[in-house]
């Protein structure tokens, strides 16, 4: 039998504190403790060090390959300190494919990494950029690591430059864990904290949100502000709008998805030399990571019998 691995199912809803909340949540100017609580903890930074010294920017850009669509980051932060640099915040649930989420993700790191550059000026001015990505699954899959950082690095561990930089978070992952009361180790103190934060974004129940937020090393001032909003988000318009916003975004994304599903499918075909039966490609696509509702797209079949179809082959 296959490992279940802890992530969020097709049709589950999407929590309270996740997705365009997250923009509500940590990226308000003019509500920057949360945002900065959150940052400290992952660069591992006193919280009062980071105070005042980081500001959401804008995180539209014009995409000339999409038509002139605006397409827009979820959160752009640009520190104003000795490190100097731009960390994009990313969410991402898991209904897209994996090579989507990843391509677009690193799309959108580089743009912003190449951004602010003017024309002539030396690339050494190029601000180091650190992308987070907040997950609802693993990035990697073979050994399973809630907190997984990326370098560009050769095969000796090498690292070629510090100023990119990725953070994976499985943040549903802490949620299971703390739910399940699991024994976990932490590095230091930071960890810890940016554990228990990042179980409080996934949970929609207020008596754990609260739980959680009371392992957290920092003022109660802070705490008492994210379990402010926490309890207002779903009255806001400004949630609605952003909701909307990220699902016409969704959309484009999953409409692109059926022609790599079909790319993917021709290649095997060449592969394999002989066409596929149904029962194959949703078994393939499965592996590919593709989700239920888009392999029932391709393959023209319930949601329901393709998810039969992938239990009988575990």
């Amino acid at each position: 039998m296959k490992e279940k691995v802890y992530e969020l199912q097709e049709g589950e809803k999407i929590p309270l504190m996740f997705d365009s909340c997250m923009k509500i949540m940590f990226g308000n100017n003019e509500r920057l403790e949360p945002l900065t609580l959150l940052l400290s903890r992952i660069l591992e930074i006193p919280y009062e060090e980071l105070e005042g010294k980081i500001e959401v920017v804008s995180s539209n850009t014009t995409n000339k390959h999409l038509e002139e669509k605006k397409t827009s980051r979820d959160i752009v932060v640009k520190l104003n300190s000795y490190r100097n640099q731009k960390i994009v915040i990313e969410v991402n649930v898991r209904q897209n494919s994996f090579d989507t989420i990843i391509n677009r993700n690193l799309y959108y790191f580089n743009e912003v990494f190449t951004s602010g550059l003017k024309e002539g000026e030396s690339y050494n001015n190029i601000i180091g950029t650190f992308l987070i990505n907040l997950n609802t699954f693993y990035t990697d899959n073979i050994h399973k690591k809630i907190f997984d950082y990326y370098y560009i690095m050769n095969e000796e561990g090498y690292i070629l430059t510090e100023k990119q930089k990725i953070l994976n978070i499985n943040i549903a992952r802490c949620y299971h864990e703390w739910y399940t009361k699991s024994e976990r180790k932490f590095r230091n103190s930071y960890e810890k904290d940016l554990f228990y934060l990042c179980a409080a974004m996934v949970t929609d129940k207020y008596d754990e949100f609260k739980k959680c937020l009371s392992k957290i090393n920092t003022r109660l001032s802070i705490k008492e502000m994210i379990e402010e909003v926490s309890t207002n988000m779903e009255k806001k318009d400004e949630l609605r709008l952003e909701y909307y916003n990220f699902m016409d975004e969704t959309k484009r994304i999953n409409d692109g998805i059926l022609e790599e599903v079909k790319e993917k499918a021709e290649e095997r075909g060449k592969e394999i030399g002989k066409k596929e039966t149904i029962k194959e490609t949703i078994v393939n696509m499965k592996k590919d990571n593709l989700s239920l509702e888009v392999i029932a797209k391709y393959v023209n079949l319930p949601i329901k019998e393709v998810e039969e179809i992938i239990n009988n082959q575990e």
